[in-house]
């Protein structure tokens, strides 16, 4: 009877708990996207809607899509927060394969505070690159096990073990590698983020 009881009461337990996370909403990183310029010193940026597709992967996450100036060369910023929708973020090779490309390229490359993923892939002759990484304002990595463990930590503790990891995705616009070292000291905000 004792087991029985016990089994009763842990299961009771984890249906309180699982409909007390969905009705205790975590703080989400709307304010640090917000916070983020659009324009600034050597560079300028406008804010483009989403696609009808993008629009239905990201159903219920928060999204910023913006086309930014840099010089002469133009950048794609793509910002997920999944704090209402952790399905919307999945690691970028994913899509990339799903949509034909090849990955040639999957590299580490140092960013202040942590790492990013440089990605070179290339599909009927279009050669393309693209930086991508996680960050929580303070930490940045590529790592899309390590984004889990965070997010998973974060829900567990109700949102105590710190802010909403982002997912950040830079793209050329256009031929030609992208400078990334230069553009991340023209717009240091985005390794803010």
């Amino acid at each position: 009877m004792t087991r029985r009881y016990l089994i009763w009461v842990a299961l009771v337990s984890a249906v309180l708990i699982g409909l007390l996370w969905q009705w205790l909403p975590l703080p989400d990183a709307s304010r640090r996207l917000a916070d983020l310029p659009a324009n600034g010193p050597g560079f300028t940026g406008r804010d483009l809607p989403l696609s009808g597709a993008e629009s239905s992967v990201f159903e219920g996450a928060t999204v910023l899509k913006r086309l930014y100036q840099v010089g002469d060369r133009r950048f794609l910023l793509t910002v997920i927060d999944g704090t209402r929708r952790r399905q919307a973020i999945h690691d970028p090779l994913y899509c990339l394969r799903g949509a034909g490309w090849q990955v040639v390229l999957d590299q580490p490359t140092v960013l202040p505070g942590g790492s990013a993923r440089w990605i070179q892939a290339s599909r009927d002759g279009v050669h393309a690159e693209a930086l991508t990484w996680f960050t929580d304002g303070r930490l940045r990595h590529g790592s899309i096990s390590r984004y889990w463990w965070q997010t998973t930590l974060r829900r567990l503790s109700l949102g105590r073990s710190g802010p909403e990891p982002l997912l950040v995705q830079l793209q050329p616009v256009g031929a030609g590698t992208a400078d990334w070292g230069r553009l991340l000291k023209e717009m240091p905000d985005l390794v803010r983020l």
